[in-house]
């Protein structure tokens, strides 16, 4: 029992300081949406589209307004999931309504997180974490976060 207790403390010592580190918050304003980035993610690149930040371990984050065209919100959720499996994620959650989706996966060790809103006037904003599978249990309250933080702003 106490090697287990001691063994959970590098756990709740990581996500304790992912939560105590300030957020930033990001928006694209032409797509009207606003997103907080975790702590320990550096920019990497910018766009007038979105962002690309790198965290620890090779985590990776994106951020990202688009135009939806002639597809539909749904289409295009399915339309990336589609590619995701092309390219080997092997998908364990996926979730799609009219106005969010979310889906997860699996690839060499990796874990790929994706959470999409619509926007008003046919746009989307969604976001893309992957991240090592052995750091699940502490990203865990920082993806609820994230997908609790994508929000609709000024359309």
């Amino acid at each position: 029992m106490v090697r287990f207790l001691l063994s959970l403390v590098p756990v709740l010592f990581c996500s304790t300081l992912l939560q105590a580190q300030a957020w930033q918050q990001f928006g694209v304003r032409q797509f009207g949406f606003t997103f907080d980035v975790p702590p320990g993610f550096v920019l990497a690149q910018r766009s007038d589209q979105g962002a690309a930040f790198q965290g620890e371990n090779d985590a990776f984050l994106a951020v990202w307004g688009a135009r939806l065209g002639n597809a539909s919100f749904p289409a295009e959720i399915e339309h990336r999931m589609i590619e995701d499996e092309k390219v080997g994620w092997k998908l364990t959650y996926r979730r799609v309504t009219p106005r969010w989706a979310s889906y997860s996966g699996i690839r060499n060790g990796q874990i790929r997180y994706v959470r999409a809103i619509a926007i008003c006037n046919d746009r989307a904003a969604l976001f893309t974490i992957n991240y090592s599978r052995s750091e699940k249990v502490p990203y865990d309250p920082v993806v609820v976060r994230m997908v609790r933080s994508l929000k609709v702003e000024g359309c």
